[in-house]
């Protein structure tokens, strides 16, 4: 008997289907049908078997399922997708629009929900009459004038003890070592 995503797609199921196992956490047959058309015609039908068949046998329902809020994510927010949403709060948006996929609905791009609309608690700006000191506190963003009139960007984790700097000056400013100052460590990031 053919399995509700081979039937859908109109393609030969056999006992070692890949998309059999992949649509046993989804109730019903119309849902899981549901979910196989609209990831078919998001990642294209060969696509999506090859995604699936990429995988081995116990990952392929969370790869179907990550695949699927993927899809219902970038359907509904196309510049940031389920990512986007998660990060701004709006997880409830991707998380209906699966819903939405699984009862036969039709997923519509959500205005309002943009990449400037994320963005715009992330960015704070110290009362300063220069405008090139920003802080980015979701990123760990930090620019700041240093002593000698150099302005440095530096990216900075509290998880990583790395830290990768920026600086607007010449070689020889690079190089020069102040006193209590260790060497800075270079990264090759274009090697």
């Amino acid at each position: 008997m053919s399995c509700n995503g081979c039937r859908v797609l109109r393609k030969g199921c056999s006992e070692n289907c890949v998309l059999r196992s992949c649509l046993h956490w989804i109730d019903t047959p119309e849902a899981q049908a549901n979910a196989t058309l609209f990831l078919a015609k998001f990642f294209g039908r060969s696509d999506l078997i090859s995604l699936v068949s990429a995988v081995s046998e116990p990952q392929r329902p969370a790869l179907f399922q990550s695949l699927l809020f993927e899809a219902c994510g970038r359907t509904v927010n196309p510049v940031n997708g389920a990512v986007g949403l998660l990060w701004s709060g709006n997880w409830h948006v991707c998380q209906a629009a699966v819903e939405t996929v699984l009862s036969g609905g039709v997923l519509q791009p959500i205005g309002g929900i943009s990449g400037g609309a994320f963005f715009a608690d992330a960015c704070v700006y110290p009362q300063s009459d220069d405008p090139f000191l920003l802080q980015n506190k979701a990123f760990g963003f930090n620019q700041s004038e240093r002593s000698g009139g150099r302005v440095t960007m530096s990216f900075y984790t509290e998880e990583s003890e790395i830290m990768t700097s920026f600086d607007s000056g010449t070689d020889d400013a690079m190089n020069s070592k102040r006193p209590g100052e260790e060497q800075k460590k270079l990264l090759n990031l274009f090697i």
